[in-house]
């Protein structure tokens, strides 16, 4: 029944948001004035433009990798783990580490143990 789900992401400033994604994360984007896609592989992400600081709320993203470890490797060395910090076993046997966006957003790289 549902093929795809896509989260759509609070931005204060999208051609920053769009460097941010494509310098830092590998992300290929694309900006329509107020609304934005981004890209990389099977990950999509979708921003939104907030013009008034007072109604921007930072949301939080989950991307699925097969690759946890090398991910974690590349943005750690880029400085860019939040909090800063190993990646977490959690329960059911899910493994994870999340970063911050240049917008205040949380995105998680998740990977299941099977």
């Amino acid at each position: 029944m549902f093929k795809n789900a896509i989260p759509v992401l609070p931005s204060m400033n999208l051609r920053a948001t769009i460097d941010f994604y494509e310098t830092r994360l590998g992300f290929a984007g694309i900006n329509l004035g107020n609304y934005a896609t981004l890209q990389s592989g099977f990950a999509t992400i979708h921003f939104y433009l907030v013009t008034d600081k007072s109604e921007f709320y930072p949301s939080i993203c989950l991307i699925c990798t097969d690759n946890l470890e090398d991910l974690y490797t590349n943005f750690a060395g880029k400085d860019m783990l939040y909090p800063s910090g190993k990646i977490e076993d959690l329960k059911f046997g899910r493994k994870e580490f999340s970063i911050q966006d240049n917008n205040g957003n949380i995105i998680r790289f998740v990977k299941e143990e099977k």
